[in-house]
């Protein structure tokens, strides 16, 4: 699962009003031990302000964010799915998934049969709060299997990327995820299309895809 991190100049305000916050009450209580506590007024006036602020600033980002779709997308995978010449509900898919710092990148390509491609991903995703914090959802892209648009099943099972996500939904189904405070929910999510180029991108709360 990977949980991709933005830290940005929001965030960064952030930290400084929380850090200067505490540092004002905290030396606020060591000074009125000497000179009484008109001193931890004063001081703590200044800290309880700088709070607020902080407290405003973290709303108005979540606001914001929540408007904006909170911290975009990641892209997560590139898609090249062609239709194989003279045979029936069958594609070659060449799918790359991309990686982070501690994933190299995957290419690999498969023979999906169906005449639309389906690529699915286990979600988590975060509270608005933990999201203005910088913290995008966490995601795992892990299937890729095929539709036939004459809705007719298809017999290929299903191929598992980046292993099986069968402990995810073994969690989901021991009602194991925590929703609180920092996970909203959790669930698979996935994206379907015709043949085609496209890039997979993994918003807030879904996977999604547009022509490259």
């Amino acid at each position: 699962m990977v949980f991709p991190v933005s830290f940005g100049w929001i965030q960064i305000l952030l930290l400084v009003l929380v850090v200067g916050a505490l540092a004002l009450l905290i030396t606020a209580v060591f000074k009125a031990r000497r000179v009484g506590w008109r001193v931890l007024v004063g001081r703590g006036m200044s800290a309880v302000g700088l709070v607020l602020v902080a407290v405003v600033i973290l709303w108005i980002t979540t606001l914001l964010q929540t408007f904006l779709g909170l911290t975009g997308e990641v892209k997560a995978a590139h898609i090249e799915a062609k239709s194989v010449a003279g045979q029936e509900h069958l594609m070659s898919v060449d799918l790359t998934l991309y990686g982070d710092k501690d994933h190299a990148d995957t290419h690999a390509t498969y023979q999906v049969e169906g005449d639309m491609w389906v690529l699915q991903a286990n979600i988590v995703e975060l509270e608005p709060w933990v999201n203005a914090l910088g913290f995008h959802s966490g995601y795992k892209v892990t299937r890729l299997y095929g539709q036939r648009l004459d809705g007719v099943a298809t017999k290929q099972n299903q191929i598992f990327l980046n292993g099986s996500d069968k402990d995810f939904f073994q969690d989901m189904k021991d009602q194991s995820w925590y929703t609180k405070p920092f996970v909203r929910s959790a669930y698979g999510n996935a994206v379907i299309a015709t043949p085609g180029t496209y890039d997979v991108f993994i918003s807030r709360d879904a996977i999604k895809t547009r022509p490259a």
